[in-house]
């Protein structure tokens, strides 16, 4: 009987040992995905909220349009690590969006790799538009759309901390032969100067 006994506690033993060793098992799974999706949830919102963008200035080069666009970390206090964007011109025609070719400036070799940002990043592309059957959404300026992909992380060796921001900007551009007599007519300005690009809402 107390043979018995015995086998049936060493039984209730190992049982309770398992279903222990189950739940903490369960425990530390739980825990380290709520960790990772904080951790992701951390970095979206560094991405999303944090790094900020714009179109920051345009001029011409030629029948190419020299366009500067601007970077930064808008909360400093927090590390941010970024692969430079990739950027696609895309000008509307019709209803329909058309991809232009984008150029390094000065024949140079794309920026590439991760940097961590501080302050402001600021890079430059050459577009060229070789057409002239563009949308005119607003008489006499063309409507741009700048698509930049981003790749963000909060620091700049795992692999699993990235996430991907694809991000549009829109501007509205002034041709560089545009007749500017003629949209004098049409508009009134500050200070009577026809601007090379308007920034345009996400939209």
């Amino acid at each position: 009987m107390k043979k018995k006994f015995k086998i049936i506690t060493v039984i209730a033993l190992v049982l309770l040992a398992l279903f222990g060793m189950d739940y903490y098992i369960g425990y530390q799974q739980n825990r380290l995905l709520e960790e990772k999706a904080a951790h992701k949830k951390k970095i979206e919102q560094l991405a999303w909220y944090s790094l900020r963008g714009e179109v920051k200035e345009v001029s011409y080069k030629g029948n190419l349009y020299r366009i500067m666009l601007k970077f930064e970390n808008a909360f400093p206090e927090d590390e941010m690590y970024i692969m430079l964007p990739q950027v696609r011109c895309l000008v509307q025609v019709g209803t329909l969006w058309k991809e232009v070719p984008v150029h390094e400036p000065d024949a140079k070799s794309p920026d590439t790799g991760v940097i961590k940002l501080e302050g402001v990043k600021t890079i430059e592309k050459l577009i060229e538009v070789p057409f002239r059957n563009y949308e005119e959404v607003l008489p006499g300026y063309m409507h741009v759309r700048l698509n930049t992909v981003s790749y963000v992380s909060s620091n700049a060796v795992s692999p699993d901390d990235i996430v991907e921001k694809n991000e549009d900007f829109y501007i509205y551009l002034r041709p560089y032969d545009a007749d500017l007599r003629k949209m004098a007519k049409n508009y009134t300005f500050t200070r009577n100067e026809i601007p090379i690009f308007i920034p345009m809402p996400p939209h």
